[in-house]
């Protein structure tokens, strides 16, 4: 009887400690990101805005795969914030498969979706948004006056063009954009996302769908055709936030709100670069808040 009655104590210590290890410290915020430039950035933004301007200790963790990972450790109560985009949770999270939507409408949809059915909302939007777009050499912009989807009409049944995995048979890529713009490459090609900016540089291809913030575009000088016809969804940079964390700390949504509009597209591609060239996303991040007035 002693030894079961040992046993279930300590069952029950280790229960009561795995569910404390599932609360977050009063006055914590667990910031998250996945592991590559942008959320990196991103999530340094927000660990020193909040960490700053409020009294607030925050942390980061930059180690998450993807966007779904994130989305299920926030759901076990194991972040708080992270930065994410408008189009990838609304296809991805809440499994939206109807037509392209506005920027203003896909954000709608997006935040009053995570907060039915998550209890989680989204801080406004950033400013930037990291979708398609594609784009060329500026010889060829040059030499074909290219300077809207549109204008490809001319030369693309004799380019070869490329993009990422599965470009060629999603229906918010390329099938559908060559629907909307009745446009028809001579020949699409897929391959890793990186490999793209080597094949059009060393011409093996002849325009690339790109996302508008990889600084790429600009090291390689390529040149970014508008989408006249307004077809790619909209991925506008923002932070999901746990409602339950606003309700204790309701400055945490106050301060990342104030984020909203602050990062066009150039600026976070040239964050984006620094990051890429090798400098500490946290110096990085502390200099867009610095010279934005944000934090001294």
């Amino acid at each position: 009887m002693k030894r079961l009655l040992s046993i279930l104590i300590v069952l029950m210590l280790a229960s009561g400690m795995g569910f404390a290890a599932g609360r977050p410290e009063e006055g914590t915020v667990r910031v998250a990101a996945q592991n590559f430039n942008e959320p990196i950035v991103l999530g340094h933004i927000a660990r020193i805005l909040l960490d700053e301007t409020t009294d607030l200790n925050a942390t980061i963790n930059t180690e998450f795969t993807g966007s779904s990972v994130l989305h299920q450790a926030m759901t076990q109560n194991e972040i708080d914030v992270y930065p994410t985009w408008t189009g990838t949770q609304l296809t991805g999270i809440l499994r939206y498969e109807g037509p392209n939507l506005s920027s203003e409408e896909t954000f709608r949809r997006v935040r009053e979706g995570f907060e039915d059915e998550f209890g989680f909302t989204w801080s406004e939007p950033l400013g930037f948004n990291n979708t398609y777009v594609w784009a060329v050499r500026r010889a060829d912009a040059e030499a074909y006056d290219l300077t809207t989807a549109s204008d490809l009409a001319s030369i693309a049944g004799d380019w070869v063009a490329a993009g990422d995995d599965n470009f060629d048979i999603r229906p918010d890529a390329y099938p559908g954009w060559s629907d909307h713009y009745g446009i028809e490459f001579d020949r699409l090609v897929t391959m890793q996302y990186a490999l793209m900016y080597t094949a059009i540089d060393q011409g093996e291809v002849d325009a690339i769908a790109a996302f508008s913030t990889d600084p790429r575009i600009q090291t390689l000088d390529l040149v970014m055709l508008e989408d006249n016809l307004e077809w790619f969804p909209d991925y506008s940079g923002s932070f999901v936030v746990r409602m339950d964390l606003i309700e204790r700390h309701p400055e945490v949504l106050e301060t990342l709100n104030i984020l909203g509009g602050a990062l066009d597209d150039a600026t976070m591609a040239e964050l984006n670069g620094r990051f890429d060239e090798g400098e500490e996303p946290e110096d990085i991040a502390r200099d867009f808040l610095v010279s934005a007035g944000l934090i001294d």
